[in-house]
């Protein structure tokens, strides 16, 4: 992401945020009820870091407050998408390397904030197939798996939006991808 900083995060969901509504005034559909006020948080997440040498995460939330609900009440999370890598390297001075975009949303939301993000930090988007062989090889950098025999679990953790909320629990071993 070229030119990305992590002390301009604010002004970064300040400037998607204002993108957003200016599609929204182009007639472009956003989401089903696009009468909502969108609003975007740029933000890190310190615990998708492998190594210490690795970058922060970078999570970008977009939000919602349904119309003619109290202001106590929270916003209503619409889109969530978020830039991670385990390996840090430097491609060139002013490019932060984060390989990996995940998201969960709505393709209307994706396209406008991959749009965003390709004009401002230079990124390129693509969808990713994984084979049998790469998805072994993930599961062996994201357990830090190596060679000399260090290794050390990896656990995925999702929340399902229900009530009572529900946490499902992954764990990722290195003897699940040994052969």
């Amino acid at each position: 992401m070229y030119n990305f900083s992590y002390t301009r995060l604010k002004k970064y969901s300040k400037h998607l945020s204002a993108h957003k509504a200016v599609e929204k005034q182009k007639g472009l559909a956003i989401e089903v009820g696009s009468e909502l006020n969108l609003k975007a948080k740029f933000s890190c997440l310190p615990g998708l870091k492998g190594k210490d040498k690795d970058p922060l995460s970078v999570l970008i939330q977009i939000s919602s407050k349904p119309p003619l609900t109290k202001a106590s009440t929270e916003d209503r999370i619409m889109w969530t998408g978020w830039f991670c890598g385990t390996i840090y390297w430097r491609c060139y001075q002013r490019y932060l390397c984060l390989p990996l975009f995940l998201y969960n949303g709505s393709e209307a939301l994706t396209a406008i904030v991959t749009t965003r993000l390709h004009r401002n930090f230079d990124c390129c988007f693509g969808k990713l197939a994984i084979s049998s062989q790469d998805h072994k090889w993930l599961a062996e950098m994201w357990t830090g798996y190596d060679v000399s025999g260090s290794v050390s679990a990896t656990e995925l953790v999702f929340s399902v939006p229900v009530k009572p909320r529900m946490d499902i629990s992954y764990a990722i071993h290195a003897e699940d991808f040994m052969e």
